[in-house]
């Protein structure tokens, strides 16, 4: 059987099931084997064959047609199952109830019989192709360039009006995703949670000298309390690998404002977060900070946009 990612957990799983009963039907639900989720294998001869399984409670329901959604996303739902169907069924009789069952499904959801008949019969075609292509792809030279939009809009969907400015947008080459739009929800309710300032992490932060003014910009993954700690620990330490301790030692009547932290960005990528604490460090003036180290390592081409990073570590820098 062939299955990229199939686990040998799963295929003992599944022999020692082929031992014991004539069918056996798979739907872990594991990180591991995302494409094989509801899928029914069973054993015929000395191989598996595999098809579309679905459980007994499933409704069977899809998004109506009359519903307000742009027309092409609601034959992109038909799409994307026939692409599973073919994708799953390794028998064409199995292939051939999934289709007609597909067929009857969607209608019932009022999708128009010729409209759903048209995309399947299109299927065959290009799922054809698609394993040509697939078992001997075609030499760089001879494949075709597919023309992409040189700019996207982003506009809430609204029947009728939407599809026609689509149709025009499409001459100037422009595309369009459908993005809701405020609502009177989301203006007044604001549900989740405040997270406190100091119980926040994933930060490029900064420190402000009370006296001068000056700049401490630092990044961390701890939440910033602790980190706060840990800057405090190493000023009563005296540790002179601390740029705030530098700072203060050479300014005895100076102090940090340890509860007035500002962050400059989120990020939880550690990497990239090392990158924006660098650029801001670089774009600042060095009598404006304390830091000791540039940070990290990065291309001197960024300095161009040193004073637009510095206009924003301003902006952010008040808040």
């Amino acid at each position: 059987m062939e299955a990229g990612g199939f686990g040998i957990r799963q295929i003992l799983l599944v022999s020692y099931g082929n031992r014991t009963k004539d069918k056996v039907y798979f739907g872990t639900r594991t990180k591991w084997n995302p494409s094989f989720y509801d899928i029914h294998i069973r054993r015929e001869n000395d191989r598996f064959v595999t098809k579309v399984y679905r459980k007994e409670t499933h409704t069977n329901r899809y998004l109506n047609w009359k519903s307000n959604h742009s027309k092409s996303f609601l034959l992109g739902i038909i799409k994307g199952q026939t692409h599973r169907a073919h994708y799953l069924c390794d028998l064409k009789e199995d292939l051939l109830e999934e289709l007609s069952f597909l067929r009857d499904v969607f209608v019932m959801n009022g999708y128009p019989l010729h409209l759903v008949q048209g995309v399947i019969n299109k299927s065959w075609e290009k799922e054809t192709m698609k394993t040509i292509l697939k078992e001997h792809p075609l030499p760089e030279n001879d494949q075709k360039k597919k023309s992409g939009y040189y700019d996207i809009l982003h506009a809430p969907y609204i029947q009728g009006f939407t599809e026609n400015l689509q149709k025009k947008l499409r001459r100037f080459n422009i595309g369009m995703v459908h993005k809701k739009g405020d609502t009177i929800k989301r203006m007044i309710c604001h549900t989740k949670q405040k997270v406190p300032k100091m119980q926040q992490k994933n930060r490029v932060y900064k420190f402000d000298c009370r006296e001068c003014k000056s700049w401490y910009i630092g990044e961390t993954g701890q939440r910033m309390e602790k980190r706060t700690y840990q800057h405090k620990n190493d000023v009563k330490n005296g540790k002179e690998t601390n740029a705030i301790f530098m700072h203060l030692q050479a300014h005895n009547d100076h102090s940090i404002q340890w509860q007035e932290v500002s962050y400059l960005e989120n990020e939880e990528d550690w990497k990239k977060r090392k990158i924006k604490e660098a650029l801001y460090i670089n774009a600042m003036d060095s009598k404006e900070i304390m830091n000791l180290e540039k940070g990290f390592e990065i291309n001197p081409c960024w300095n161009e946009f040193n004073p637009h990073i510095r206009n924003i570590a301003q902006k952010k820098g008040k808040s």
